[in-house]
């Protein structure tokens, strides 16, 4: 149970940083690294102790962000390409969790792994087109891939039950929650 809650850890400033397991969340709070900002009413239990399982907490010491890549366009990383595709096959536009990415002119035919040339793809679009084009495997984008030139947010929303996302949606920005992605 504790792998499957998800916990929201916001920096000392109050800026939310990233989600974690509950499990890391209460280990984060017992050795004093962070505090406990707010509950939702379940309770974790041992012979001797009992503790409020926390869904949002907050660090002790200010995590400095890094900074360095700011005027160096966005990373080129699968989790960037997915954010960019918004999380949906660029073949048949279908968002489910078992994505992966697709090289449009396959890298055994010269095809470069670069913005412009790997999408987003479900594993049947991927294994339909499997080392041809597009256009050999009679598919289509329905996008054209970019080079995004604005940074994405680190991280998106969880699924969970509507008391864990009350409390989160208080520390997050409109705009994090107006991109969300429910499961």
């Amino acid at each position: 149970m504790l792998d499957n809650q998800k916990v929201l850890i916001l920096n000392y400033s109050y800026e939310p940083l990233q989600f974690c397991t509950a499990k890391r969340g209460i280990i984060m709070v017992l050795s004093g690294r962070a505090e406990k900002i707010e509950t939702n009413g379940y309770v974790v239990r041992s012979p001797n102790f009992s503790f409020p399982l926390p869904t949002v907490i907050r660090v002790l010491k200010m995590v400095r962000r890094n900074r360095r890549n700011r005027g160096k366009g966005v990373a080129f990383s699968k989790k960037n390409i997915m954010r960019r595709d918004n999380y949906t096959c660029q073949y048949c536009g279908v968002r489910e969790k078992l994505l992966t990415v697709d090289h449009i002119i396959p890298k055994s035919r010269g095809g470069e792994t670069n913005w412009m040339n790997v999408v987003v793809a479900c594993k049947p679009c991927n294994l339909k087109k499997g080392n041809r084009t597009a256009v050999e495997a009679g598919m289509a984008l329905n996008k054209k891939p970019f080079r995004p030139s604005f940074h994405y947010h680190s991280f998106v929303i969880p699924s969970a039950s509507p008391e864990h996302l009350e409390s989160w949606y208080k520390y997050l920005p409109p705009s994090l929650r107006a991109r969300n992605v429910f499961n």
